[in-house]
C-alpha cells in the first residue's frame, strides 16, 4: 500500500507566475499538495523549494573561457516545522484525498529574468527555474518521493494605449514621400502582423525600385558574475562580465517592386504588407533589468532606382506581450532550448 501527489498553483495558468515589479519585494507562491492516501499516514519531512539558476560563459572567444552557474532563486518551506501542532515533528493525515497548502517565498522576484519561451540567439547564456516537492513517511523503511516541475516566470509589461497603432512618415520636398502604419503591439502567438505603406515620387530621379519590410529583435545582455569563481581566469572576484549583443528577424521578409516602373507605385493604392510572425524564436519585450534588454522594431527600407541615391531606414519600435501565452507553451520550455549552456538543476547543484 502506498500514496500518490500532485502539486497545484495558485496561478491562473499552471506553473506559470506572473513576476510582480518591485525590486526589493518577496513575492509569495502559494498552493496545495494533493495527497491520495489508501491509509492514514504521518509524514516527517515535507518540504517546498523553489530554485533557478543562471551559467554564463566568460571570457567568450579566448582560450581562458569557462562556463559559471549562479543561483538566481532558492527558496524551501518546511511544511512539517509549519503544521507541527503538538511538537512530534509529524504531519498526520487520515486516508483519501488530502490538501496540503503551501506558501514559498521569491525573494526579490523584481530583480529576476523572466523564463525565456524561446532561446537567445546566443549560447553564451541562459537560465531555468523549477518548484520541487519532497515528502517522506515516518515509517522506518520509507522511501523519499520527490516532484519537480519547470516553472514559468514572466514579468507582464503593459503597453502604452498610444502604441497601440504606429505611424512614421517622411515627406521631403521635391522628391517623395512615404508613410508606414502598423499595429504597435504583438502578442506571443501571434501569427500576423499587418502593415500598411503610402508612396509618392514626386521626381523620376527618385523613382522607387521596391521596398521591403520586417521585424528585428534584439537581445542586449550585458551580465556580471555576483560572486567569485576562481576556476576561470579573470572571474576571481565578483563582477566578470558577460556583454552580448545580437539581433534577428523574427518574420518574413517581406518585399514588393515597383513592377510598372511607375512614379504612382504606392500612391494611389496603400501597399499592404502582412508580416508572418516567427514565434519559435520570438522573446517577450523586457525592459525591466538593467543587464537584459529584448525589444523589437519594424524595419522598413525604400530602394530607389537610382543606385546613387541612399536607400531610407525607417524603424518603428513593436511591444512584444505575453497575452496569448498559455500552458500549450509549457512544451516549449523543454524542447526548444536543448542546445544551451544549462545542466539540469540537480545535477548542478554542487557548483552553485
Amino acid at each position: 500500500m502506498g500514496y500518490t501527489f500532485e502539486v497545484e498553483l495558485d496561478t491562473a495558468q499552471p506553473f506559470i507566475v506572473d513576476l510582480e515589479v518591485h525590486e526589493y519585494h518577496t513575492q509569495v507562491l502559494s498552493g496545495n499538495i494533493i495527497l491520495h492516501l489508501e491509509k492514514p499516514e504521518s509524514f516527517k519531512i515535507a518540504t517546498v523549494s523553489i530554485a533557478g539558476h543562471v551559467g554564463v560563459m566568460l571570457n567568450i572567444g579566448t582560450p581562458e573561457s569557462g562556463i559559471v552557474h549562479e543561483r538566481l532563486v532558492n527558496s524551501t518551506t518546511d511544511l512539517v516545522a509549519a503544521n507541527d501542532t503538538n511538537g512530534s515533528a509529524l504531519i498526520n493525515f487520515e486516508a483519501g484525498t488530502q490538501y496540503l497548502p503551501f506558501r514559498v517565498d521569491i525573494p526579490r522576484s523584481g530583480d529576476l529574468p523572466p523564463t525565456l519561451i524561446n532561446k537567445l540567439d546566443t549560447p553564451y547564456i541562459d537560465w531555468k527555474y523549477e518548484i520541487q516537492v519532497t515528502l517522506r513517511r515516518s515509517s522506518l523503511f520509507s522511501t523519499t518521493k520527490t516532484f519537480k516541475h519547470d516553472l514559468i516566470l514572466r514579468r507582464l509589461h503593459t503597453p502604452s494605449p498610444s502604441t497601440k497603432t504606429l505611424s512614421s512618415s517622411t515627406d521631403v520636398h521635391g522628391q517623395y514621400r512615404s508613410k508606414l502604419t502598423a499595429d504597435g503591439v504583438i502578442s506571443l502567438g501571434q501569427d500576423i502582423l499587418q502593415a500598411s505603406v503610402e508612396l509618392k515620387a514626386r521626381h523620376k530621379e527618385y523613382m522607387i525600385k521596391e521596398i521591403d519590410c520586417a521585424i528585428v529583435q534584439t537581445e542586449d545582455i550585458n551580465f556580471r558574475t555576483k560572486r567569485g569563481h576562481p576556476s576561470v581566469d579573470n572571474a576571481h572576484v565578483p563582477g566578470a562580465p558577460c556583454k552580448i549583443n545580437a539581433s534577428r528577424i523574427v518574420s518574413n521578409f517581406k518585399k514588393v517592386r515597383n513592377e510598372e516602373n511607375s512614379l504612382d507605385f504606392g500612391r494611389k493604392k496603400p501597399i499592404d504588407m502582412d508580416l508572418r510572425i516567427d514565434n519559435f524564436q520570438l522573446i517577450p519585450t523586457e525592459q525591466g533589468l538593467d543587464w537584459l534588454q529584448i525589444s523589437h522594431v519594424l524595419r522598413y527600407t525604400i530602394h530607389f532606382m537610382d543606385v546613387q541615391v541612399e536607400p531610407i531606414v525607417t524603424e518603428l519600435p513593436l511591444f512584444v506581450g505575453h497575452e496569448d501565452l498559455s500552458s500549450a507553451a509549457e512544451p516549449m520550455l523543454k524542447f526548444k532550448r536543448a542546445e544551451t549552456i544549462l545542466m539540469p538543476l540537480p545535477q548542478i547543484e554542487s557548483h552553485l
